[in-house]
């Protein structure tokens, strides 16, 4: 039998829109991992006579103005992206759920610095805030890539950490007061033990549908830096295949529409998978 919701309704089941969005982030996570053992061209290379040429059967996605194969620096370009992005969100859930979780369970003096702290830092433009950071630890011309990819991948970490906070201290607040939490409390159990016990399981799933959406925030983040010249310029993302091919836009407009693309369904599918993870939280919190 179907089981129903609270209002009486029939419970749906992982829709179509939620199989296509984890089909694209599976396909594309697997061919940015394996971009190095695909039979794909060398992102690096430059083919003679196809300069701003448009997609072809040698040349999926057409080639950019120096002769370079745009579905292969693609695919590459994900791998950067998606890295530092994913790298970031998890930084931040695991500070922004830890400061959240303290404010939310000891509440008073504690609670009250930690969401003046969180305010102040939502208070700040987070791009603005982002390109200080690394321009300041990892001036580009002087740092290293590597150093400039680190710094990129703080400042994203740094951006994700309030709003997941705000997440994980909501739901602290709720779940601290429940039954099972309370009789815990009373047989003794320390702080730490309930929190990490008894709390954050029933945190962590709405802190992690939150983070599918932040980590789209931060895809397009780490892409502006990069549209911006802040961070490695060496290698190949989406944000500077978008820069480079932004001068060449009236000739070879595909070199800025491939990466834009797969950028924009991206983003679409994580908020897809955020939201329908959301829906469940929610259903689960209200003990259906």
């Amino acid at each position: 039998m179907p089981r129903r919701d609270g209002g009486g309704g029939e419970a749906r089941g992982p829709g179509l829109w939620f199989r296509v969005s984890a089909a694209w982030l599976v396909v594309l996570v697997l061919a940015a991992a394996l971009a190095d053992l695909l039979p794909l061209k060398d992102p690096a290379a430059t083919f003679r006579g196809v300069s701003r040429d448009g997609p072809s059967a040698e040349h999926w996605f057409g080639a950019d103005g120096i002769g370079h194969d745009v579905f292969s620096q693609t695919i590459h370009g994900a791998r950067r992206s998606l890295a530092v992005a994913t790298v970031a969100t998890i930084a931040g859930l695991v500070v922004g759920g830890a400061l959240g979780m303290v404010a939310g369970y000891y509440r008073r003096a504690l609670d009250t610095a930690i969401v003046a702290l969180l305010n102040v830092m939502l208070s700040i433009p987070g791009l603005v805030m982002a390109l200080a950071l690394v321009a300041f630890f990892a001036p580009p011309g002087t740092a290293s890539p590597q150093r400039q990819t680190v710094w990129v991948a703080i400042a994203l970490a740094i951006l994700a950490v309030p709003a997941i906070a705000r997440v994980a201290r909501a739901q602290t607040m709720i779940w601290a007061e429940r039954e099972f939490v309370l009789v815990s409390r009373t047989m003794g159990a320390r702080d730490l033990r309930i929190m990490l016990r008894e709390v954050l399981p029933n945190v962590l799933p709405a802190m992690v549908s939150f983070a599918f959406v932040g980590l789209a925030v931060l895809i397009v983040v780490e892409a502006a830096l990069a549209f911006f010249g802040i961070g490695d310029v060496t290698g190949v993302s989406w944000g500077l295949m978008i820069h480079n091919g932004r001068a060449q836009l009236d000739e070879a407009p595909h070199t800025v529409l491939f990466p834009s693309l797969f950028m924009f369904l991206t983003v679409l599918a994580l908020n897809v998978l955020g939201d329908r993870l959301r829906d469940k939280s929610d259903t689960r919190e209200r003990g259906i």
